[in-house]
């Protein structure tokens, strides 16, 4: 009997700082997988339209510069949502992922996105408790 396909979206989102409702996604990259195989990758910058904290570039190394003649999120959306599809979606802290991908679809549609999500910092946290916990994050240096 075939085993049954089982098909995962990874990402991870890039913003220009933490408050969804004030930030903007400046970077959307993922991969598809299917039985565990990297199917398709899907990445692209994204102009903000408006400025990139510095705080949020000590963490990602995304420069304005960067950004400035990159398509706008009109632009990428659609191809956001046909990426993902209705695939379940993984990442590490993957509420603030999917909140700026909902926060961006509500705005251009109206609608937000009905994928499940699996969190895998709570995995690893789970399987490695003592690692999980006392992680300490290190910014990236400019």
């Amino acid at each position: 009997m075939p085993r049954k396909q089982q098909t995962y979206i990874v990402l991870d989102v890039e913003t220009t700082g933490l408050d969804v409702t004030k930030e903007k996604m400046i970077e959307f990259a993922a991969v598809k997988l299917v039985n565990g195989k990297i199917k398709d990758r899907y990445e692209t910058l994204i102009n903000p339209e408006q400025h990139i904290r510095h705080s949020s570039f000590l963490v990602h190394n995304i420069s304005q510069e960067m950004v400035e003649d990159a398509p706008k999120i009109d632009e990428v959306m659609p191809k956001i949502l046909e990426f993902i599809g209705d695939y379940p979606i993984v990442g590490h802290n993957v509420v603030f992922d999917y909140s700026f991908i909902n926060e961006a679809s509500k705005a251009l549609y109206g609608r937000i996105i009905p994928n499940k999500t699996f969190d895998s910092q709570a995995m690893f946290r789970e399987v490695f408790p003592e690692i999980g916990r006392a992680h300490v994050w290190t910014p990236v240096t400019a």
